[in-house]
């Protein structure tokens, strides 16, 4: 088995994306999917910066959204800085809103393999990931509409009218922040019930059972809502999964442009809708982005090579961010 020397990405987290102080209330989840390396590693870092550490453990999920178990968001609302080095996002729940209310630091670190702690997106230079992210974010909250196309026959237009594009650039440096590592996508909540048209073969599904797609998948969307998933066992897998948790679940809840050119497009799920010059569209669980659906998921799904509108400006084309 390889061993790779995680010490300098770690205490890079540490010092520079959250900046930790001595005497802070420090508190790293991890679950049994995840690598003991990386919380080893993360555990001393964190330590080493003079915080005042706890450790817990918990089963892990299957997808994002999901709330941890009470005993978890209680050590949560108590602390200083969180690092979630869970299997799936657990930023868009109930349970980080509350602990961001109580002035916590959140970091979300789901998916996280060993690799990762020396290759990829982690390593960005997050200055200028920052510049691209902050200029993409900026065209997003003026537009009205919003649009992208992909190749694979993606056609999805939605409203963005009165909403706020948020610029996730690696950083939760201040109380009431949060950021995933590695990040970099300008991320924005389509207004309710606003998004139609049909998503074709996303090349990642962010569920256990989805992941990196091989079979044929198309989405319907109408007034906000997914109306089908069909194409292959994997759709209905898919189409299950939202008829299993209802209306909120088919929620339309995000679009997102990748902005991180460190990070890899087909390595790993986690560095996958980072990766510069892709878009995502998530259904679920709004609220973390300024939107009003609170849902019990929150799922990602990643398109290769879009082209996206913000009004009538191209942002991106064919994969490269243009403006």
């Amino acid at each position: 088995m390889i061993k790779f020397n995680m010490a300098p990405t770690a205490h890079r987290i540490v010092d520079q994306v959250l900046d930790v102080k001595p005497g802070e209330l420090a508190l790293l989840v991890a679950d049994s999917d995840r690598s003991p390396a990386i919380t080893e590693a993360m555990a001393h870092a964190l330590s080493g910066a003079g915080a005042e550490l706890t450790v817990m453990h918990m089963a892990p999920h299957q997808m994002g959204g999901i709330d941890p178990p009470p005993q978890v968001a209680a050590a949560m609302n108590a602390s200083d800085i969180v690092v979630l080095q869970t299997s799936f996002a657990t930023v868009h729940t109930d349970t980080v809103r509350n602990a961001l209310k109580q002035n916590a630091r959140v970091l979300d670190m789901w998916g996280w393999e060993e690799e990762m702690m020396v290759a990829g997106g982690a390593l960005a230079d997050y200055d200028e990931v920052e510049r691209i992210t902050k200029r993409v974010t900026e065209i997003l909250t003026k537009a009205k509409t919003g649009r992208f196309t992909t190749p694979e026959g993606c056609d999805m237009n939605f409203s963005l009218e009165g909403r706020t594009c948020h610029p996730l650039i690696g950083v939760a440096r201040n109380p009431g922040e949060f950021t995933a590592c590695p990040d970099g996508e300008a991320a924005i909540s389509p207004l309710e019930g606003s998004a139609s048209g049909v998503m074709v073969n996303p090349f990642s599904i962010e569920r256990k059972d989805l992941g990196f797609v091989t079979e044929p998948i198309r989405l319907e969307i109408e007034n906000g809502q997914v109306r089908s998933i069909t194409g292959s066992p994997a759709a209905d897998r898919f189409w299950a999964l939202l008829e299993e948790y209802g209306d909120l679940a088919k929620n339309v809840a995000e679009f997102a442009v990748g902005t991180n050119p460190a990070s890899r497009k087909r390595a790993t799920m986690r560095e996958a809708k980072k990766s510069y010059g892709t878009c995502h569209m998530a259904v679920g669980d709004s609220g973390t982005l300024g939107g009003f659906v609170v849902a019990p998921l929150h799922v990602d799904m990643i398109f290769d090579n879009p082209t996206v509108w913000a009004d009538d400006v191209v942002v991106v084309k064919d994969g490269e961010i243009v403006i």
